[in-house]
């Protein structure tokens, strides 16, 4: 489940293992809408342990799913709104703190997953901070496990919006 306190976004995120396009124009559910899911491709490990896990929404024009991710394209949005929670299964609170919103091709590196060394994946987050729309002054190390918020920005076919955030606390809910 994702949830970003202060925003309409409260989903839960889904995977489909072989088939990284279902959710796109499917509900939770399996009934066919425009709207989707929230979702993750099955490239993803589901506890959301790998250094860099894509979570994908439709940027619906009434702001439900990621439709409300373009309001962080202001850095006084940002500053009012600077976490966004993720709850697992196993009953996790998984707290990040957003480090870099990106406006990107969807060709772009800033989609990136995997890296084949510490070299490679601070390289990435060096990237990423660098073409940010602004900088929030967070920190990122080889040692972060981050998430990224993907969704369409409405303005091309393959431009989008990019919200980054860095795993800063783990907790079981209830303790």
């Amino acid at each position: 489940w994702i949830r970003i306190p202060g925003t309409r976004v409260d989903y839960p995120i889904v995977q489909r293992e072989g088939d990284n396009g279902y959710y796109l124009n499917h509900t939770i559910d399996g009934r066919k809408k425009t709207e989707g899911s929230i979702y993750t491709e099955d490239y993803n490990s589901k506890d959301f342990g790998d250094a860099n896990t894509v979570i994908y929404g439709h940027n619906m024009k009434n702001g439900s799913m990621f439709g409300k991710l373009r309001m962080f394209k202001k850095q006084d949005y940002y500053e009012q709104h600077p976490y966004f929670y993720i709850y697992t299964p196993d009953g996790k609170e998984v707290k990040y703190q957003i480090f870099a919103v990106c406006i990107v091709e969807d060709t772009s590196e800033s989609y990136e997953r995997f890296y084949n060394n510490d070299e490679e994946y601070m390289d990435y987050l060096k990237h990423v901070k660098s073409i940010a729309c602004y900088d929030t002054g967070v920190e990122v190390t080889v040692e972060s496990r981050i998430v990224s918020l993907s969704t369409c920005t409405n303005v091309t076919d393959t431009q989008r919006l990019l919200v980054h955030g860095v795993k800063i606390s783990e907790t079981v809910v209830g303790e």
